[in-house]
C-alpha cells in the first residue's frame, strides 16, 4: 500500500485485511496527518518515499519490502470484502496460478449501493523478483507479467473502491492532479494509448466533454478491438456523442460495438436508450430484453452495476410506462426489485403504481417477500404512499411488519408523523394539534412536523372563520418564500386532509401564484385528485392555462375530468395532444373524458379513481 494523508480511510482498508495478511507494508509519500501512526497501530512496516510524480516508483519500493509468497495491493480508499476471504484462501493454494484479476466495485457520486460500476484489475500476484510496476500514473503490473508469459486469472475476489465518491474527488482534487501527471507522462511517451485513454477519462470527470471526445475518437480509430480497454473506450465515446446530441453517430458506434462485443450489456442498454430517444419503442424493447437475456455477463467489461439485471429491468419498465402498458411496467419493476429490493428508482415506481391500481394482494405478498431487504426509508415511503391514497388501516398494518432492527432504526418522529396524519385524516385534528403544540420545541421539531402543526391550526381557524388571514400573514410568510417550501406546505395540508386551511392559504397568499403549477405534478397531483370538489375548484380557478407546460396542462385536464367539467377537460387535453402528438397519455385521457360523459348521460357517473389511475402515468 502507498499512502499520503489518508487518516480517515486507512483504518477501514487495513481492518479488511487484518488477521489474513502475514505482513502489511505501507509506503508513505509525504503524509502530514496520522496516516503513518495508524498504519503502525495495525502492525504495518512503514517506509517513507520522496514523491517524484511517479506512482510506479512508490509501488516498487513497497514490492521490494514485501517478503511473503503472495502480494495483495490495496489503496487506502479500498477494502477487501469479508465474504471473499474463503475464496482468497482457495486462490492462493492453486499451483498453476501466478496472478489474479480481482473484481472491483467502484462507487461514485453519493454513496449508494447501485451508483457504482464494476471492472477488474490485477492486484493479487506471486512475489516474484522481476515483477515490477510500470507507468508514472495508472501504474500496472500486467506488462511485467506478460514479459514472463503469465496472464492474470479472472477472479470474483472483490475490492470495494470509494475513490470516485463526490466528496473524495472534491477533497483530493484527483482529476486535476491526474490530468497534470498524465500530460507530463504523455509528453515523455506520446504513443502510449493507455495514457491517452486515461487523460480522456479525466476530462470526463471534469465535464470537459469536447476535450474528451477529441482524445477518444482518434484513439478509437487507431486501436485494435483486442485492446483490453477498447470496449470501455467505445462505450464512453458513444455516451459522449449522445451528450453532444450526435445520436446518429452514437447509434452507429453502438451497433458496431455490439457486432464486436455481443455480450456487452451496457451497450445493449445504451442502444435501448438511443432507440427510446428516437421514438423507436419496439426496437428499444428488443435491446433491453436482449440485455436481460445475457445475464450473468462474462465479467470482461467495465460495467454499470445492474446492467443486464435490475437497472435494465427498470429501463424496460419506464419504456412500458411510456407506452401505457401498466401491467408490463409493473412486471418489469417487480423483476428489478426481485433481484435487488433496495433499488430505489424501481421501488418508487412499483409502489406508486401498485397502490394506485389497488393491487393489495401483490403489495402485501411482495412486502413480505422483501421485508428483510428493505431499508427504513422504504418502509416509511410505503406507509406514506398508502396514506396518500387514504388506505389508513393498511398503512398501519404494514409498518408492523417491518423487522425489529428496521423499526429500531426508524426515525421516531417519522413514525409519530404517520400516526398524526392518520388521526388527522380520521377527523381528530384538535387532538393532534394539542400534541404537536406540546412538543419540546425546537429539539423535537422538524419542518414536516412544524408545517403539520401550522396546517391543522390554520384549518381549524379557517373552518371557524377565525382570523385565518392573520395566521397566514404572521406565521406562514416563510412557507411561500420558495417553491420547495411552498409545495412542502401544500403537501402537509393535503396529507392531513386540511381542506379549509389549504383553500384559505391559497386564496390569501397571492405571492405563491408562481409556485402553483407544482400542484399539478406527482405526487401532489394524486393528493389533489382525492380532495373534495371545492378544493379542486379553488385550485383550478387560479391557473392560466396558456402558461402551463404540456404535462401540467394534461394534469389540469384530469382535474377538470374529476369535477365532471367534460368540455373544459377535452379542450385542455386536445391542446396537449396538438403540442405533443407522440405522447399517448392525453389521447387516453381524452378517450376517458368522452367515455365518462357517455356513462354520465346513462345515469352512471364516473368515480375519481379513474382519473387517479391516469394521473400516476404523469410521473413516468
Amino acid at each position: 500500500m502507498i499512502v499520503k494523508d489518508e487518516e480517515e480511510l486507512l483504518p477501514r482498508s487495513l481492518t479488511s485485511v487484518a488477521g489474513i495478511a502475514s505482513e502489511i507494508v505501507v509506503v508513505d509519500t509525504g503524509s502530514t496527518d496520522r496516516s503513518a501512526a495508524i498504519a503502525r497501530e495495525f502492525g504495518a512496516s512503514v517506509y517513507t518515499h520522496k514523491w517524484e510524480d511517479d506512482f510506479s516508483k512508490a509501488r516498487n519500493q513497497a514490492l521490494d519490502a514485501a517478503s511473503g509468497d503472495w502480494i495483495l495491493v490495496l489503496d487506502a480508499d479500498e477494502e477487501l470484502t469479508p465474504e471473499c476471504l474463503p475464496l482468497l484462501s482457495e486462490s492462493l493454494c492453486r499451483p498453476d496460478a501466478f496472478a489474479y484479476a480481482l473484481h472491483f466495485v467502484n462507487y461514485y457520486g453519493q454513496l449508494t449501493e447501485y451508483l457504482c460500476f464494476t471492472d477488474s484489475c490485477c492486484r493479487l500476484f506471486r512475489n516474484l523478483p522481476d515483477l515490477r510496476y510500470s507507468g508514472k500514473i495508472h501504474e500496472d503490473i500486467v506488462p511485467s507479467l506478460l514479459k514472463r508469459h503469465l496472464t492474470p486469472v479472472p477472479s470474483r475476489i472483490t475490492i470495494r473502491h470509494y475513490g470516485y465518491l463526490e466528496d473524495r474527488v472534491r477533497e483530493k482534487r484527483k482529476p486535476q492532479r491526474n490530468a497534470a501527471l498524465l500530460a507530463k507522462a504523455i509528453a515523455e511517451t506520446p504513443g502510449d494509448s493507455r495514457l491517452q485513454y486515461a487523460l480522456g477519462t479525466e476530462y470526463i470527470h471534469t465535464e470537459q466533454y469536447s476535450e474528451a471526445i477529441g482524445v477518444f475518437l482518434p484513439l478509437l480509430q487507431s486501436l485494435e478491438p483486442s485492446c483490453g480497454f477498447y470496449p470501455d473506450l467505445l462505450l464512453k465515446t458513444a455516451l459522449l456523442l449522445r451528450v453532444r446530441r450526435s445520436s446518429d453517430e452514437a447509434l452507429r458506434l453502438v451497433e458496431e460495438g455490439l457486432r464486436l462485443f455481443p455480450d456487452f450489456t451496457d451497450l445493449w442498454d445504451l442502444l435501448g436508450d438511443l432507440r427510446v430517444e428516437r421514438n423507436e419503442y419496439g426496437l428499444a424493447r428488443k435491446a433491453y430484453e436482449r440485455s436481460l437475456s445475457l445475464t450473468p455477463r462474462s465479467g470482461l467489461y467495465a460495467s454499470q452495476t445492474g446492467s443486464g439485471s435490475f437497472a435494465t429491468a427498470y429501463r424496460l419498465g419506464q419504456l412500458q410506462e411510456k407506452l401505457l402498458n401498466r401491467a408490463e411496467a409493473l412486471r418489469s419493476y417487480r423483476q428489478a426489485l426481485g433481484t435487488f429490493p433496495r433499488f430505489e428508482p424501481a421501488w418508487r415506481r412499483w409502489l406508486e403504481l401498485t397502490v394506485a391500481e389497488g393491487r393489495w394482494a401483490e403489495l402485501l405478498y411482495c412486502l413480505q417477500s422483501w421485508q428483510a431487504e428493505l431499508t427504513p426509508q422504504q418502509w416509511t415511503e410505503a406507509g406514506r404512499c398508502l396514506l396518500r391514497y387514504n388506505e389508513l388501516s393498511l398503512a398501519q398494518r404494514i409498518l408492523k411488519w417491518a423487522p425489529e432492527p428496521v423499526l429500531a432504526s426508524l426515525n421516531p418522529r417519522s413514525l409519530r408523523l404517520s400516526q398524526w396524519l392518520i388521526r388527522s385524516k380520521q377527523g381528530d385534528k384538535a387532538g393532534v394539534l394539542a400534541e404537536l403544540q406540546g412538543l419540546n420545541e425546537p429539539k423535537e421539531g422538524t419542518l414536516d412536523i412544524e408545517l403539520l402543526r401550522w396546517a391543522i391550526q390554520l384549518d381549524l381557524s379557517a373552518a371557524k372563520e377565525d382570523n385565518g388571514q392573520k395566521l397566514v400573514r404572521d406565521e406562514t410568510a416563510a412557507a411561500a418564500a420558495d417553491e420547495r417550501t411552498f409545495l412542502t406546505a401544500c403537501n402537509a395540508f393535503l396529507e392531513a386532509a386540511c381542506w379549509d386551511g389549504l383553500v384559505c392559504y391559497l386564496n390569501q397568499s397571492r405571492e405563491t401564484l408562481p409556485h402553483l403549477p407544482g400542484l399539478l405534478r406527482p405526487p401532489l397531483l394524486q393528493l389533489v385528485l382525492q380532495a373534495p370538489d371545492f378544493v379542486i375548484q379553488s385550485i383550478l380557478s387560479q391557473f392560466d392555462r396558456n402558461r402551463l407546460s404540456p404535462q401540467e396542462l394534461c394534469a389540469y385536464g384530469l382535474l377538470c375530468g374529476a369535477l365532471l367539467r367534460w368540455m373544459e377537460a377535452a379542450g385542455a387535453l386536445r391542446q396537449v395532444q396538438d403540442r405533443l402528438p407522440d405522447w399517448p397519455l392525453p389521447r387516453l385521457a381524452l378517450a376517458q373524458t368522452y367515455r365518462s360523459l357517455a356513462f354520465e348521460r346513462l345515469g352512471q357517473p364516473p368515480e375519481k379513481a379513474e382519473w387517479l389511475k391516469l394521473s400516476s402515468w404523469l410521473s413516468a
